[in-house]
């Protein structure tokens, strides 16, 4: 992996850590004003290891022979010349051997944001938009962009490589999270 780019955006990592900070502060102050701990810590925890999951865990992480999409339990590892498209509909994905792989950390804009854009948005000297995803104001936009570059200056000659890591840890401990704070909550 060389020359490597991480594309995460600014707007989920704040909302990452605002919120484990929100959960944690509820965590604290039934340390220290009292209540039930173990509720807390289940509910909160599960709060906070969720956003977590969520918003600070995925990226896309680009490189001179290919890309790696990381999600909350999947990691995806691809070189150039097995990516077939890149697509923007609902995020950042690329398509590889005709199935799609979507990147959770560039989401696609809804509908409500193409009000807000102009022509030369998406494509500079284009007539007509082609889709609001590949605006470069949104995150799908900015990542799709970045990767069909890397991809137009790939040069072959390493060996195709193609890996799929699924890792469903941080979903038990979520569940274990909240098990703990439902069975708090019962008895």
């Amino acid at each position: 992996m060389t020359n490597s780019e991480k594309f995460r955006p600014g707007s989920a990592v704040a909302s990452g850590w605002i919120l484990i900070a929100f959960f944690s502060g509820f965590i604290i102050q039934t340390v220290i004003v009292g209540g039930d701990f173990v509720l807390t810590l289940g509910i909160c925890g599960a709060g906070a290891f969720g956003s977590y999951l969520l918003f600070l865990k995925p990226y896309v992480l680009l490189f001179d022979e290919g890309i790696k999409i990381i999600n909350p339990t999947k990691e995806i590892t691809a070189t150039w010349d097995l990516v077939e498209e890149i697509e923007t509909k609902y995020s950042m994905s690329i398509q590889i051997r005709g199935e799609s792989y979507y990147a959770w950390a560039a989401p696609a804009p809804s509908g409500r944001h193409s009000r807000r854009m102009h022509s030369t948005d998406l494509l500079p000297g284009a007539d007509a938009p082609r889709r609001v995803g590949d605006s470069l104001k949104s995150d799908s936009g900015v990542c799709a962009y970045m990767a069909k570059i890397r991809r137009k200056e790939f040069t072959g000659g390493r060996a195709s490589e193609f890996e799929i890591i699924s890792d469903n840890t941080g979903l038990y401990i979520l569940a274990a999270l909240l098990l703990l704070g439902a069975a708090a909550a019962l008895f």
